[in-house]
This record gives structure tokens, C-alpha cells and sequence, in this order.
């Protein structure tokens, strides 16, 4: 038994293709809420701390949030391909419509947060029509300037000024739909002193106005 899950937290399987993916989803008082599938990086899982920290405080203000475990990471059964993309564009598509399918979601206000690799499964999902989120937090992803030149989701990008990628993110011009927000003296994973709390605090912000605002548009515009 996980002794560090809330009694309210729903722990799950989902099933494509053969492939089992553990799961987590955490549900808000709020009635039929609007939810967030976080996609995990390489060697990390649904119980990123980084992850679930930025969950609970999206619970704390009525969004829902859908964690699990790609394949071959975690709890989760491998997928023949291996460590490929498009296998874990599949596992975001497999959560993405289990998310949508239930009841207690407003299957009209699902979002992704992608970390890392997880940044780059989430655009080329989105690319590939597997998924059709109401907007988007990418966090750290090792992507070209050009990468989200189609991207037409509102969507936020989150790099540290201490990570390599920085200088090719910052590049990216800011349009309607994209935001890119440096966080000063952070590296990678985002470990240096208040450097993570930045990140939650935007990331929960982000969230707020473009899933909560009362007119949902107008805030993504």
C-alpha cells in the first residue's frame, strides 16, 4: 500500500496496445473539474517530486491532475519499441482519452504539462493529432527554436538560466500562444534554492488562467 497517497487519490491502470501504464489522478473537491496530464522525463515517473508538489497545489485550487508512469518507467510494463518516442506518444494518448473518458472531468478542459523529454511526447502527440489539450506547460524541453513555431495552444515554457537549453528556448519569439519565462540561477531539474517554487508558482498561475478564468478565451488570448 502507498502510505504517502491521500485516501482520495484514485491509483489506476490504463491499457493500450498490450501495455499497462500505472497511474494517478488527483481529484479536487471541486464538481466536475478541469485536469492537467503531467508527462514525466527519462528515469523519472508519476512520483516526481517535482511533479506532484505542482499536482497538490492544482488540487489546492480546484484543477485535477492525471500522473503515471510511461512505459518502461515506474510501475509500468515496457512497450516493444523501447525507449521511443512515439511509443510514449501512445501513453499520453491512452491517458489522455481515459482522462477524457471520465465522468468526473470536464472533458473540455483537459491541459498537459510535459517536463524535459516529456515536453518533447507532448508536442509531437500534439503534432500528430493524438491530443487536443486547452493549453500547455512545458517545462525544460530540449527542443529547436523553430518547434513551436505551429504550436497554436496556448502554451508556456519554463527553462532555467543556468541550463544549456536556455539560449535556444529564449529564443523562441513570444507570440498570442507562446510565453517563455527564464528562471534565474536555475539548472535542469530546477534543484537550486526557490528556483522550483518559481516554477510552481507559474506553472499553478498558468493553469489558473487559462483552465479557471471565467471567460477561458478571453484569458488565452
Amino acid at each position: 500500500m502507498d502510505t504517502n497517497a491521500r485516501r482520495d487519490d484514485l491509483r489506476t491502470t490504463l491499457h493500450r496496445d498490450g501495455v499497462v501504464l500505472a497511474a494517478t489522478l488527483l481529484l479536487p473537491a471541486a464538481k466536475a473539474p478541469p485536469v492537467v496530464v503531467f508527462v514525466h522525463g527519462l528515469l523519472s515517473g508519476k512520483d516526481s517530486p517535482r511533479n506532484v508538489v505542482i499536482a497538490e497545489r492544482l488540487r489546492d485550487i480546484g484543477i485535477a491532475s492525471l500522473l503515471f508512469d510511461l512505459s518502461g518507467h515506474g510501475e509500468s510494463s515496457p512497450d516493444p519499441r523501447g525507449d521511443d518516442i512515439d511509443a510514449y506518444c501512445d501513453d499520453l494518448e491512452a491517458a489522455y482519452n481515459w482522462a477524457k473518458s471520465r465522468a468526473e472531468i470536464d472533458a473540455s478542459r483537459i491541459a498537459i504539462a510535459g517536463s524535459s523529454v516529456g515536453g518533447v511526447v507532448v508536442l509531437e502527440a500534439l503534432r500528430s493529432g493524438r491530443v487536443s489539450p486547452a493549453s500547455l506547460v512545458l517545462r525544460a524541453p530540449p527542443i529547436g527554436s523553430h518547434d513551436l513555431e505551429d504550436v497554436a495552444v496556448p502554451t508556456l515554457v519554463l527553462v532555467g538560466s543556468l541550463d544549456p537549453l536556455s539560449s535556444t528556448l529564449e529564443a523562441i519569439a513570444h507570440s498570442s500562444h507562446v510565453t517563455v519565462v527564464t528562471i534565474p540561477g536555475a539548472s535542469h531539474l530546477f534543484e537550486e534554492t526557490g528556483t522550483l517554487e518559481r516554477v510552481l508558482w507559474e506553472t499553478v498561475e498558468w493553469f489558473r488562467r487559462t483552465l479557471l478564468a471565467e471567460n477561458t478565451q478571453e484569458a488565452r488570448r
